[in-house]
């Protein structure tokens, strides 16, 4: 039995999100882990941790297999978005293989086969679509979260102050003897700059 197909909720407003790619290894769960406790830490939302923990690495897992089972593929990938808005956290993980998720039929004595099952378990909501980009699939799932805080909105930026002294677009002086008197000023100041006399006719 495969995953049902939906599309994953898209909030509109006070949306957060975190968007991560990971070599399609063994290791990318434990590394989507890592992010995601940076990401949930960062939004205050840390009581959420082991839940989203352990359905990143389940999603992630299966994301694993299926780009395996899609054939060898040189520096193959997997990408994992988060988002928090409203009142829920949505998981959301891109595999190339376009195959839907399978929930395995499960047995007393079988140690595989539970990761869809356990999604489907902690989740309030588990689905899968293809991509939008064509290659590949989208799983994902969603739990109860608190309430986002909306977002601050952009500072707007200051008024530009309009000129009030209208100013030539050039302005060229040539009076010698205005200008030999401003230098003598300026000399009268500062003893360290030369005197009116050096300037050349």
């Amino acid at each position: 039995m495969n995953l049902p197909t939906a599309e994953a909720p898209r909030p509109t407003a006070d949306v957060r999100a975190g968007v991560h790619q990971f070599p399609a290894t063994t290791a990318a769960p434990a590394l989507a882990r890592r992010a995601v406790a940076e990401l949930l830490a960062g939004w205050g939302l840390t009581e959420l941790l082991d839940t989203t923990s352990l359905l990143v690495s389940e999603l992630l897992t299966n994301a694993v297999r299926a780009t395996a089972a899609a054939g060898p593929r040189s520096k193959a990938i997997v990408a994992m978005r988060i988002s928090w808005a409203a009142e829920s956290l949505v998981i959301e993980v891109w595999d190339r293989n376009p195959k839907p998720p399978t929930l395995q039929v499960q047995y007393l004595d079988g140690e595989g086969g539970r990761g869809l099952h356990i999604v489907e378990a902690l989740s309030i909501a588990a689905a899968y679509y293809p991509s939008p980009t064509g290659q590949g699939k989208v799983t994902w799932c969603q739990i109860e979260a608190p309430t986002a805080v909306p977002v601050d909105p952009p500072t707007a930026p200051l008024p530009r102050r309009q000129a009030t002294v209208a100013r030539a677009d050039s302005l060229y002086f040539d009076d010698l003897a205005v200008l030999r008197r401003v230098l003598n000023g300026l000399c009268a100041l500062d003893t360290q700059l030369p005197r009116g006399e050096v300037m050349r006719q």
